[in-house]
Formats: structure tokens, C-alpha cells, sequence
């Protein structure tokens, strides 16, 4: 086993990026027929469509949404959004990107693509997919590291393995809702502050028991920057998104991580917007995404047919206006046409006028204005690239503005 600081020297991140740090991050929504959560949903179905722009909050109060999502809430002391609500993920390892993987994977998935949807996208491609890793000493391929990273995390703050057995499948790819593979919950435990300890571990972890990171679970979701303004930490996040058929065994790691929950995605808003938990723009985002979904076969036949598509990389921008702020998104009619992607400079934006009127003056609109920090309100009427949705999101009113 390899101890802290024995790290697989092969592989190297994109050197690309001096400002942010590779990472990966995966949405874990899993059933909850039989789990109860908490009694805030009536039994009423609605039909509406997740394309649809006229749901609003009083019919999603009507629903019943058979799936949660995992939260973990970050450590007080963390530097990095401390207390904050998040999904579970970190920084990208050089293990990750390890050629061990090769022959862990072999003979079921070789590279260059490990058996994964070719993605279409073409243009414009993120470059934490889009880098030629093998340039950087890796024949492992981003999209293949970074699934494995966002399991590795998974495993190491909630202790949940998404992994299958070393078996061959007919069609890796279309698994449906996962069932995951039950291990002694007392040798995962003992391997866990292993793992934490070192990365390189996650792979002897995967030898012992005879399994491979279930990298073909994990739909390609989003891709977000942390916006310069956020301060010198910040990351270059890959999403995906697994559904699971139960809500596993779940246990925080005490240490980055001090508390866990699943809840609906509606409740996590609500949470949010009551001041009860804190959630980082990107999880606001992606959660007002799923709060379109009510069934969970629905959002994994969704994440599956879209994550061929591929996803754009959205790097915010702040407005600063008189009355407060609005982050900036990728089709807004003031978000820069050439933004700073080197991290060099930091562009903020400034007006006199109100956060009202500077809306009112523009005719494309894909912003978030806050006058405090749990007061986010979308405005968006552009259509979604990729085939993907925009988040339905409630202001503190519970205002729709789609």
C-alpha cells in the first residue's frame, strides 16, 4: 500500500491552468420509496414536461418527487465554502490519471475511450475534456480520470462505492438506475483512510475486491469555473450525475465532511431560501435543474440521452449594480463575448443603474441577481445549449422567472 507523498509520478494535470485546479464532482439522486425523508409533498403527480418553461413552485409543491439527493455540508474550518452544502467530489490525483488503470481495465474497456459514449460534441469543448493527456504522460483519457476522481471522493467523504464487479457487460453504457454492489461494510471502512491518505490506494482498493470504478454510471452533466472573484481558491469543476435504485449506506468522514443528508431537491431549495443550509452557486444551479424532474427513471433516461451532447464551460461574471450583483452566465446579452480563461485578470463588471433596470435594458437574459446571499433569483430566457435544461429556480418570493 502506498503511504502519503508516494504518488504515481506519470501522469501530470494540464499545465494549462494557473489558476484553477482540476476537479471533479458527481450528483448523486437515488430512490427513496422505501426511506422516508421528510413529510413536506402531497400526493399529487403533475405531468409537465422538464423541457416545459411554465412549471412553477406551487405545482411542484403538489408533486411527489421519488428521488433525493445526497448533500454533504464542508467542515467550519474549511477555506473553501465553509459550512456550505455540496455534492461529493474533490481534486483531481495524479492517480487518477495512473496507467495502472490500463490493466485494471483490460480486457473489458482499452483504451483510448474505455467504452464510453463517444461525446459530439466538437467545438467548443471544455478543455478538461478536451486536453490531450497523453501529451501530459497519461494514456488515461480526461474523460475516463475524472469519473474516476469524482468516484474515488465519493468513496472517501461518504463512504458510498461506485463501483461494479470485474465482469464483463453487454452494453456498459445503458445500466438504467444503478444497484450497487454490496461489499463487508468493515473492510471498506478499514480502506477508507487509506484512500484518504493516498490515491494511489483507491487502485489496490479496486484489485482486492475484484471490481472497477463504475465510470459508465457517471453522465457527463456541467462544467463550471469558480469565477475570478471568488478569491485565489478556485476550480475547474467537472459534473456528473448517477442515479442509484436505494439511498446507500451513508457516513460522512468527520474530517472535510461533518454532515450528510438526502432530501428532494425542492426541499433543498426551500432550505436553502429559509437560511436553514448554504449552497454554492453551481449547487443552486444544477439543484433547480433536477427540481424540473419528478421521477428518477425520468432524469437517468434524461442524463443518458443528453450527456452525448457534451456540455458547455460556464466561468461567471459578476455586474455590479447599485442595489447589489448579477452573476453572468454564457448567453446573456452582457457576458463577454472573449472571456479571460487564463484567470489573468479579473473581470468585473460595473453599472449605476438598478439590478431591475440594467435587466430591463438587455434582451438576452442567462443571470443570477442577488441582493443578499440566499436571495438568488434566475433570469433566463435563452434557450439551454447541448440539449440541456435550465434550472427553475424561486427567488425568496417564490417568484418563477422562466
Amino acid at each position: 500500500l502506498f503511504k502519503k507523498g508516494s504518488r504515481d509520478k506519470t501522469a501530470t494535470m494540464n499545465r494549462d491552468l494557473k489558476y484553477w485546479k482540476e476537479s471533479a464532482t458527481v450528483i448523486l439522486a437515488a430512490g427513496i420509496r422505501n426511506h422516508k425523508l421528510s413529510e413536506n409533498c402531497i400526493n399529487t403527480q403533475i405531468s409537465q414536461q422538464p423541457h416545459e418553461r411554465n412549471l412553477t413552485l406551487s405545482s411542484l409543491a403538489k408533486s411527489v418527487c421519488d428521488f433525493a439527493l445526497l448533500l454533504l455540508q464542508r467542515n467550519q474550518r474549511s477555506t473553501f465554502f465553509p459550512n456550505a452544502y455540496v455534492f461529493p467530489g474533490g481534486r483531481i490525483s495524479t492517480a487518477d490519471f495512473s496507467n495502472e488503470w490500463i490493466q485494471l481495465f483490460h480486457p473489458y474497456c482499452q483504451s483510448p475511450n474505455f467504452k464510453l459514449d463517444t461525446v459530439k460534441q466538437t467545438d467548443r469543448r471544455s478543455s478538461i475534456f478536451a486536453t490531450h493527456r497523453g501529451k501530459l504522460g497519461s494514456q488515461i483519457p480526461g474523460e475516463v480520470a475524472f469519473r474516476i476522481c469524482a468516484i474515488r471522493e465519493t468513496f472517501e467523504e461518504s463512504g458510498i462505492l461506485l463501483v461494479k464487479p470485474n465482469s464483463p457487460d453487454k452494453d456498459l453504457n445503458k445500466q438504467g438506475v444503478i444497484q450497487l454492489a454490496h461489499y463487508d461494510q468493515n473492510k471498506l471502512a478499514s480502506w477508507r483512510p487509506l484512500v484518504q491518505e493516498n490515491a494511489a490506494n483507491f487502485i489496490r482498493l479496486c484489485k482486492e475486491l475484484d471490481c472497477l470504478p463504475n465510470i459508465w454510471a457517471l453522465k457527463e452533466w456541467s462544467n463550471w469555473l469558480t469565477p475570478a472573484f471568488q478569491g485565489s481558491k478556485r476550480f475547474d469543476a467537472a459534473f456528473f450525475i448517477c442515479c442509484l435504485e436505494e439511498i446507500p449506506f451513508t457516513v460522512p468522514d468527520g474530517q472535510e465532511i461533518t454532515f450528510h443528508s438526502w432530501m428532494r431537491p425542492l426541499e433543498v431549495i426551500k432550505g436553502h431560501q429559509s437560511e436553514k443550509l448554504f449552497l454554492p452557486p453551481p449547487q443552486w444551479y444544477e439543484i433547480g435543474r433536477l427540481c424540473r424532474f419528478i421521477h428518477l427513471q425520468d432524469l437517468q433516461q434524461f442524463s443518458q440521452d443528453r450527456s452525448v451532447e457534451g456540455c458547455e464551460r460556464w466561468f461567471p461574471i459578476r455586474l455590479h449594480a447599485s442595489d447589489g450583483f448579477a452573476t453572468l452566465l454564457p448567453g446573456d446579452d452582457l457576458y463577454p463575448e472573449d472571456p479571460d480563461f487564463t484567470g489573468e485578470t479579473e473581470l468585473n463588471l460595473t453599472t449605476s443603474r438598478s439590478l431591475n433596470q440594467a435587466r430591463l435594458e438587455v434582451s438576452r437574459l442567462h443571470r443570477i441577481e442577488f441582493r443578499k446571499p440566499h436571495d438568488g433569483t434566475l433570469y433566463v430566457n435563452i434557450e439551454p445549449q447541448y440539449k440541456h435544461v435550465h434550472s427553475l429556480m424561486m427567488n425568496s418570493h417564490h417568484n418563477s422567472h422562466l
